[in-house]
């Protein structure tokens, strides 16, 4: 099967790759080029299929190197935010932009303190949210209380925690999804990639469909 990572970023992945592998050493972590790449295809396959669903804007949160958006961007989407707390780590995702030729609003900010403000036509991104504040699982909550609350469709993918088998994290995505479905929302709950056990959950009730 193509990467849609390479598919995506065909003539920039490699410096793309490059610029997230040297973000990773200067982070004090190790990681084979494989395991890299299916990270990165984890963000890139999300980006693809959030470009299918009509929003009028995507605002990712917690955005890291910005994979997802960057992916929107590329696909030719006008609208889309990337929001850190890091500058450090925005600096690399300016440089990825910029490797990828992508127009990219990138904005530091603390989203505990200052929540973005969105309309109901736009979708919350949060791919493996984490917080120096809080744990990943509150962290997990927050955001989906937030958009059921705020009137906002959303996609999360969970973090996976030290303590999780393959099984617990699907359980937990199933646990996400049901609790969503209560409210209203329809929900896609799907392996991000073949090489990782990531789930992204898209969950929309507002004005789109799956």
């Amino acid at each position: 099967m193509i990467s849609k990572f390479k598919q995506i970023f065909k003539d920039e992945w490699k410096d793309i790759f490059e610029i997230y592998k040297n973000f990773i050493l200067s982070a004090g972590a190790q990681a084979n080029d494989n395991l890299l790449l299916a990270f990165l295809e984890v963000g890139a396959s999300l980006g693809e299929r959030l470009f299918s669903i009509p929003a009028e804007r995507f605002v990712e949160i917690g955005c890291g190197m910005a994979i997802p958006s960057l992916s929107l961007v590329k696909l030719g989407h006008k609208n889309v935010t990337a929001i850190d707390i890091e500058p450090k780590i925005l600096s690399y995702a300016e440089a990825i932009s910029k490797a990828a030729k992508c127009q990219l609003d990138l904005q530091c900010y603390d989203i505990f303190e200052k929540r973005p403000k969105l309309e109901n036509n736009d979708m919350l991104i949060a791919e493996k949210p984490l917080s120096y504040k809080k744990a990943p699982l509150e962290v997990e909550y927050m955001i989906m209380n937030w958009c059921k609350i705020e009137r906002y469709d959303f996609t999360l993918i969970p973090s996976v925690l030290k303590k999780d088998t393959i099984d617990s994290y699907s359980e937990r995505c199933e646990k996400y999804q049901r609790r969503a479905k209560q409210v209203g929302f329809k929900v896609e709950n799907k392996q991000a990639c073949d090489q990782l056990p990531y789930r992204w959950l898209i969950a929309v009730k507002w004005s789109k469909s799956l």
